[in-house]
């Protein structure tokens, strides 16, 4: 899906047989809950990196940067929730914000049956839509979050290796520090990388070459100060990292398909 498309399906079931990456960057305002059913998967959120097997979930928060790589060659089969904010009544809202401070999730390997079942039951309704199928896929995904968190483990034991932390923190450093002029070399210097090393393994472990992430973060930076301040577009492009507002505008066009000044006003009028 492209970024910014805010058409999105319920329930969707896929599986891989053979190695895939999804290509380019990934964001839309929805939350997504992805099941792995078989295979391994690494997911890059915003500017974490997880690892997950058969049986764990994740949950992409709304306007949130994400990327998954099947680069393992293995079949992967997956199922995916798509749901916007407005979907989840109020008082349920508490199970998404805790999920969503988690995102990785991780069962008992003999309780996940009860993820299961349920899983299975929003299928059945989602391929047959019987009358009132709808409201009875709604009250299952109601089901689906409080059991995630009954059953979710509180504690992630997952081990990430020192190339993995590195890069994470690199990620993490972009997200904090996009408005300066951050380089290749820069971050291949603060990290004792090569150039050429540093990028090969940022887009190993994450699935998108450097300079794309910088890019995509600013942009959602921008997104924020044009949808909450005033500021004039030229400001705008310099406080998130662009030193030439012509440039800032064609690159948020090209990933929003739409003008940073067309977007401000139209979030403006919702």
């Amino acid at each position: 899906m492209n970024p910014g498309e805010n058409n999105f399906c319920f329930f969707e079931r896929m599986e891989y047989k053979k190695e895939r990456q999804m290509s380019g960057y990934h964001i839309h305002d929805y939350y997504e809950l992805y099941y792995l059913v078989k295979g391994k998967v690494r997911y890059f959120v915003g500017n974490e990196i997880f690892n997950l097997n058969a049986g764990d979930m994740l949950i992409t928060p709304l306007n949130t940067y994400h990327k998954t790589n099947y680069d393992d060659n293995l079949a992967v089969e997956r199922i995916l929730f798509a749901f916007p904010r407005d979907y989840i009544n109020s008082e349920y809202m508490c199970y998404i914000d805790e999920i969503e401070k988690i995102k990785h999730l991780i069962f008992p390997a003999n309780q996940l049956y009860k993820i299961q079942e349920i899983i299975k039951r929003i299928e059945y309704e989602h391929n047959h839509q019987v009358e009132g199928y709808e409201k009875i896929k709604k009250a299952m995904l109601y089901e689906l979050l409080i059991m995630i968190s009954r059953l979710r483990l509180r504690e992630n034991k997952e081990k990430h290796s020192q190339s993995y932390k590195i890069i994470q923190k690199a990620a993490q450093y972009i997200s904090s520090n996009y408005s300066q002029d951050i380089t290749l070399s820069s971050l291949a210097r603060k990290y004792a990388m090569s150039p050429a090393h540093f990028s090969s393994q940022f887009k190993k472990i994450t699935g998108v070459g450097m300079n794309d992430y910088l890019t995509i973060t600013r942009i959602v930076a921008s997104e924020k100060l044009l949808e909450t301040t005033n500021l004039p577009i030229t400001k705008i492009a310099m406080e998130c990292g662009f030193n030439d507002s012509n440039y800032f505008a064609a690159v948020f066009k090209k990933i929003k398909g739409i003008t940073p000044k067309k977007y401000s006003m139209q979030q403006k009028r919702l």
